[in-house]
């Protein structure tokens, strides 16, 4: 089972124990965020090939913009 992190501009919110489909799931509901999966950040493209029998934590990072 893997730890979901999503966070916000107000904080973020954590679920545990959540199966792979359901993961991929958040991802594809957050398309503006970062994945980073146990602190790698990953391309979305690289979604189907990750070993997810080996994830063991999935943070959905808004992506940070800079300039003016």
């Amino acid at each position: 089972m893997i730890k979901l992190v999503i966070q916000n501009e107000t904080g973020h919110t954590e679920m545990a124990s959540l199966a792979s489909s359901e993961v991929i799931e958040q991802i594809d509901t957050h398309p503006t965020h970062w994945v980073f999966v146990d602190d790698i950040m990953v391309s979305r493209e690289t979604i189907n090939e990750i070993n997810w029998d080996e994830v063991s934590e999935v943070q959905l990072t808004p992506a940070i913009v800079g300039g003016q």
